[in-house]
């Protein structure tokens, strides 16, 4: 499974010229009388940014984006990110985001990634033995939510007691039309899985019907089903059981693909130039758009700061490192923001590593397109103040 964002969606911004005004906020609406929540957080953000020193042109072009309404139910955040040319970024959040507002040299991602990141792409099925309901959910480029139903064209469904021959034959034409509609089902999810390549697909409800499903299934497909005894079609399946059984599934399958990755980066970091571990060399091959994927730990640079231009790819562990990438005048920004701006300007994908897995150096690696003799990738311990003049 791959938990590795391309980030397609903000590779326009790479176009762009700041400075910028990035925005997350929070734009869930469960109840109708609380929507002047939204206008409360967008006057705190709004607070925010004017104190950062952003136009009052620039914060009316973010208002009624920030305001416009999603459409939908349930937890939403949205990004938005705007220059003085008006919003050159829009992207809904399928979770609620951490609230953040910045103005500066390049956009601030951070959050948005977050809340992408934890959201992985998923297929739900509730089989019985006339067919399914398909949910397909999550996702990076654009769809959150699609459900459709598969009803097989065999009804011999129910097996009864007849006794000797007849009873057999009557058995054996019961299990074909289960087999049957089963068979239909998997054609379906071949065609969702070829479509929206899902990370995982949930099945759920009848045992016959799941087996019959994998027996029809794809060796695609097939590498992706993972069974669950709970919920199904029938009527009064827990919607809550339901709902804890596919965060538990999916939390399994992250912990399992960051696994993987990590597994990699370490097998990588034996060859050479085949991977770089630690912040200034991870700093040093983004300058170069050497980087295929940027691998993150969760928390470990959020409180460090790199010196960035309003290029792309100028940055750098001090000012002098900034310059010699091509920044004129080069300003403080925080490491996680511009490292994952780095990856969106050079078109490299990113990882978000749960703390709990073997990190690499202070936190940042990366896994390499192309390298040469002088590629940096050894360890290099973070210098004390290494954000400095």
């Amino acid at each position: 499974m791959e938990v590795t964002m391309n980030l397609e969606m903000f590779h326009g911004l790479a176009d762009t010229t700041g400075p910028y005004a990035s925005v997350t906020i929070d734009v869930t609406k469960t109840d109708p009388a609380n929507a002047d929540h939204i206008e409360s957080r967008w006057r705190d953000i709004e607070r925010r940014l004017r104190q950062e020193g952003a136009p009052d042109s620039v914060l009316d072009s973010l208002h009624d984006a920030a305001l416009e309404p999603t459409g939908k139910g349930g937890e939403r955040g949205r990004l938005l990110v705007a220059t003085t040319d008006g919003v050159v970024a829009s992207q809904d959040l399928p979770r609620r985001p951490e609230q953040d507002a910045t103005w500066g040299p390049i956009p601030s991602l951070v959050p948005a990634v977050r809340a992408l990141a934890g959201s992985l792409p998923h297929v739900l099925v509730r089989l019985d033995r006339t067919g399914a309901d398909i949910e397909v959910r999550g996702g990076l480029a654009g769809l959150e939510h699609e459900t459709h139903e598969v009803q097989g064209d065999h009804d011999e469904l129910h097996q009864v007691q007849t006794g000797g021959m007849a009873q057999r034959r009557f058995q054996a034409r019961v299990e074909d039309s289960w087999e049957h509609n089963a068979a239909a089902v998997a054609d379906e999810l071949d065609r969702v899985v070829r479509t929206h390549r899902p990370t995982t697909v949930i099945l759920m409800g009848d045992e016959h019907a799941m087996s019959f499903l994998e027996r029809h299934a794809s060796d695609e497909l097939r590498a992706l089903l993972v069974r669950s005894a709970t919920g199904g079609r029938a009527a009064g399946t827990s919607e809550v059981a339901v709902r804890d059984t596919t965060a538990t599934v999916l939390a399994r399958a992250r912990a399992e693909a960051e696994a993987e990755v990590v597994e990699r980066f370490n097998e990588q970091t034996g060859r050479a130039q085949a991977a770089s571990d630690g912040l200034g060399p991870v700093v040093e091959v983004l300058q170069r758009a050497q980087v295929e994927q940027l691998l993150l730990v969760e928390g470990r640079v959020h409180d460090e700061e790199l010196w960035v231009g309003e290029g792309r790819l100028q940055l750098g562990l001090t000012r002098e490192d900034a310059q010699l990438a091509g920044a004129a005048e080069p300003q403080r920004a925080p490491a996680d923001a511009a490292l994952v701006w780095a990856a969106v300007c050079s078109r490299a994908g990113v990882t978000l590593l749960d703390p709990g897995q073997v990190s690499p150096a202070d936190g940042v690696g990366a896994l390499l397109r192309w390298s040469d003799e002088s590629t940096p990738r050894s360890r290099i311990p973070s210098m004390p103040g290494h954000g400095g003049q």
